[in-house]
Order: C-alpha cells, then sequence, then structure tokens
C-alpha cells in the first residue's frame, strides 16, 4: 500500500470477491477497484497500468472499457507467468462509491468506501430481463435449428443458461444473484440443480433440442416458484409461445 501512499493521485484501493469473502484459493484473481484523482484522469490510468505491469513476471496486460457500466473507469487486466491474475477497474475520485458487499478496504484514507455485509433483494426488473433474456434465446435457438445452423442453436443454448442460472440464484437467494452459476457455486454449491445437466448438448440436433425442451421446462417450473412480486414479472406470454415453438419442432422431427 505504500505505493498508494505515494501517489497523491489514489485515493482508495479495495479487494473483492473471493478474496474479499475470504473464499479464495490459488487459482484466484486479484478483483481489486481503485479511485483515482479526477485531474488528467487519462495520465493517471496509464501510471497505474505501468504499475500493475510490474507487479510480477507479465505475460500481457490490456485495458478497455466494461461495455454497460457508465460511470467513467477504464479496466486493467493483467496475466502473470506464474498463473496470477490483477483485474482492476480505475474510476474518478468524484464518481460516488456507495456502499459495496464482499470488499476489504486496503487503502482508503478518506473513508470514501463503505463495505456492507447484507445483499439487496432481487427486484422484478432484474427478474423480467433474466426470464426474458433466457426465453429470447431459446427462441432463437428454435429458428436456428430450423435452418439446421447447429453452431448457432449452440450459442443461444448457452446464452439462455446463463440466464437460467441467474434465476436460480434469485430462487436459491445467494448475494450478487446476477452472476449466476459463480455466485451459486460461491455460496451455495451444495444446491446446484443436478437438472442443470440436462441442458448442456453438443451439436447434434436432436440433443441440442432435448436441452432446450429442458432449459424450458425449468424455466417455466422456477418462474412459479418464485415470491409473487417476482412471479409477475415473469414473460408468461413469451414462455408460452416458446415452449409451444420447440414442442412443434419436436413433432416435426418425429414426423419426418
Amino acid at each position: 500500500m505504500h505505493v498508494c501512499a505515494a501517489d497523491d493521485a489514489i485515493s482508495w484501493l479495495v479487494i473483492g470477491c473471493s478474496l474479499g469473502r475470504g473464499a479464495a484459493d490459488r487459482w484466484s484473481d486479484l478483483d481489486l477497484a481503485m479511485g483515482v484523482s479526477d485531474e488528467d484522469f487519462d495520465a493517471a490510468v496509464t501510471k497505474v497500468r505501468h504499475l500493475v505491469d510490474g507487479l510480477g513476471d507479465l505475460v500481457e496486460s490490456y485495458q478497455h472499457k466494461i461495455p454497460g457500466l457508465t460511470t467513467a473507469h477504464e479496466r486493467i487486466f493483467a496475466q502473470y507467468a506464474d498463473r496470477c491474475q490483477v483485474d482492476l477497474v480505475v474510476f474518478r475520485d468524484s464518481e460516488p462509491v456507495g456502499s459495496v458487499r464482499d470488499l476489504v478496504v486496503l487503502y482508503d484514507p478518506r473513508a470514501r468506501v463503505v463495505p456492507v455485509a447484507e445483499h439487496h433483494r432481487v427486484t422484478p426488473q432484474q427478474v423480467r430481463e433474466w426470464a426474458f433474456g433466457a426465453w429470447c434465446a431459446v427462441a432463437d435457438l428454435g429458428k436456428y435449428l430450423r435452418r439446421r445452423s447447429w453452431w448457432e442453436a449452440l450459442d443461444r443454448l448457452a446464452e439462455a443458461r446463463g440466464q437460467l442460472w441467474r434465476l436460480w440464484a434469485a430462487l436459491l437467494g445467494v448475494p450478487n444473484p446476477q452472476y449466476g452459476l459463480t455466485s451459486i457455486l460461491d455460496f451455495a454449491p451444495e444446491r446446484v440443480p443436478a437438472a442443470m445437466a440436462s441442458t448442456v448438448s453438443d451439436l447434434d440436433p436432436g440433443r441440442l433440442l432435448a436441452a432446450a425442451r429442458s432449459l424450458a421446462r425449468q424455466l417455466t417450473a422456477l418462474g412459479e416458484r418464485l415470491p409473487p412480486d417476482l412471479r409477475e414479472a415473469i414473460p408468461a406470454a413469451m414462455a408460452r409461445y416458446v415452449t409451444s415453438d420447440l414442442a412443434d419442432i419436436a413433432a416435426a422431427g418425429q414426423r419426418a
């Protein structure tokens, strides 16, 4: 932390995720966030990247903006030869930090960062976004099966599964359900739904369809198990339409 204290441009530094929770292993990356002075932000980020590059035997580093994150920031990712990884997001110091879960404050002389223990409840808006995203992906999968475009169908199956993991995380009540499978494995690994194995497929069209139909059944059943306010956010009409469409594909395959 002497580097932070020696540089007036650095306001705070925190570490989170598995290391923040004390659940890391030797393969865990270092998930860090840093606040730097607004003045000449770009120059400060360049300096920080040089610091990150020098932390170990660097293989290569990469700098970019995170899609969808509107707050002024830069993400710096670095891979080192000993398999260690640093994933650092640098923010302008003027941006509000707020209260964040699972953080360990490494440097914060002005007490800008406030770690919290509780997690926020999933909102109906989040549930609708995840469920609609899953159903849209399954609808696309059906389209690609009809086109005999197996690779695209497989890609959409993976997208739908990712959204379903978020809904499972919400139902299981684990923190940070937006991270889906990662959050389930972090907080409730013994509760990974066994049925999710049936949503995995290769490029075989019959197995793709079977996986999609299993995923659709889980989406429907899971929606019915959510609390009433979240259940109302489920796109029921879309669910009925896509489920029927998959049944039509299966029936057509049986007639062929």
